[in-house]
């Protein structure tokens, strides 16, 4: 080989080097994850939020008032309102009221959790929740009682 075709030939190699490694496309660059980070062109939102872009708060599809049954183990089915409200004690918190009594919830995806907490009378309330659609399903503790709650979104 002569000279010039090895400077050609290096030239290439070069050019092809470049190209790999240099324009690689940032697959963030447009991509805004409000409540998260881009990694590789996706989201990954900040606990309590959700979405394409992290702009829903996870929390938001329990907000609102549900009409339904409330039932204790050994004792007449009621109806019970429910309200479900936003609680100042984090983004992943909800306050859920029937009306007599206010308890706070920790929300993750669509399930919900009620820590021991003490409600009217110095009873305590305990337990998991699950929102499927637009309904909602507690499974409740009240001081010793299995207690069980199913409400439709209005």
């Amino acid at each position: 080989m002569n000279f010039r075709t090895i400077s050609k030939l290096m030239l290439g190699l070069a050019l092809v080097a470049f190209t790999a490694t240099g324009c690689k496309k940032d697959e963030c660059k447009d991509k805004n994850c409000g409540n998260g980070s881009c990694v590789d062109g996706n989201c990954v939102c900040n606990s309590g939020y959700e979405g394409s872009e992290c702009g829903t708060e996870v929390r938001a599809k329990f907000i609102g008032s549900y009409s339904g049954t409330f039932s204790c183990s050994g004792g007449t089915p009621a109806t019970i309102n429910m309200t479900v409200t936003n609680s100042s004690t984090g983004v992943t918190k909800v306050v859920m009221s029937d009306g007599f009594d206010n308890w706070v919830c920790s929300v993750s995806g669509n399930s919900l959790t009620i820590a021991n907490q003490t409600i009217s009378g110095g009873n305590t309330i305990q337990g998991s929740g699950q929102l499927s659609g637009s309904i909602l399903t507690l499974n409740l503790n009240i001081s010793g009682t299995s207690c069980t709650y199913t409400g439709t979104k209005q």
